[in-house]
């Protein structure tokens, strides 16, 4: 079987995890583009009374929970997905972003020809919760915005490669052709300003400055750096001048 037929079958499960109990009301491009693991997360998520693929003021959704609350699964790219989630927000409707970190992954590398399995082993690569503020730097109206939750699930996946020569040349020709849930970790949601200005620690000294939050955090600067312009942008902080080339911050 070549490597492009073996990409076009139909992902599998992971083979702890459930058959799917809720079928899509709407079929589209999304469903075929999309990797397993934003599947798998819908189905995850889903209650009984809940629809999947459902439409809403003329837009498709990935879940609409029986009780009226909108969930988009997204995996990265944020901007793609915010005017979107704000228009729905603003029209009253109660809007859910789940965004799925995968704090480890396994590495699965098959034969392109035949899909037998080759090789695996842990990526030493780890996710971490910070990697959220990189995706909302380019939507940072979501933080704390009317009718809008963010929600972080810590999860570990399971990637599946192919080495055909298609992948890029630092990946030594692999291409990802999947990517799994293999467990759900922990999740955190964010709804309002309180809840986005508790991830700064009681022990950060006001006024703030980007260094002093990555030494009380334990995070990298430009991590910090992230937070703080999304948190700047939103609303929840404000600048109060420099001291040399550091800008300083306080809490709105």
């Amino acid at each position: 079987m070549s490597a492009k037929r073996a990409a076009a079958q139909p992902r599998q499960t992971h083979e702890n995890q459930p058959e799917p109990h809720h079928r899509p009301e709407k079929s589209g491009i999304n469903l075929y583009s999309e990797y397993s693991l934003h599947a798998q997360l819908k189905h995850r998520l889903a209650q009984p009374g809940d629809r999947l693929e459902a439409e809403v003021e003329g837009k498709v959704v990935d879940l609409l929970r029986a009780d009226g609350e909108i969930v988009e699964v997204q995996t990265g790219h944020f901007g793609q997905i915010k005017s979107k989630l704000l228009s729905l927000a603003s029209k009253g409707y109660r809007v859910r972003l789940v965004y799925p970190i995968a704090l480890q992954t396994e590495i699965r590398r098959l034969d392109p020809a035949t899909g037998e399995l080759l090789s695996q082993r842990r990526s030493p690569k780890r996710g971490s919760f910070y990697q959220l503020f990189t995706e909302l730097i380019r939507a940072p109206a979501l933080i704390a915005a009317p009718n809008v939750t963010i929600q972080t699930v810590i999860v570990k996946s399971i990637d599946i490669k192919v080495r055909d020569g298609t992948g890029s040349w630092w990946r030594k020709g692999d291409r990802t052709v999947d990517r799994e849930l293999a467990e759900i970790l922990s999740s955190q949601s964010f709804s309002d300003a309180a809840a986005w200005l508790a991830l700064l620690p009681a022990s950060l000294a006001e006024p703030f400055t980007v260094g002093s939050l990555a030494e009380n955090l334990g995070i990298k600067p430009i991590q910090a750096r992230q937070m703080l312009y999304c948190f700047s942008r939103a609303g929840l902080i404000q600048e109060q001048g420099r001291l040399g080339r550091m800008k300083l911050f306080l809490k709105s």
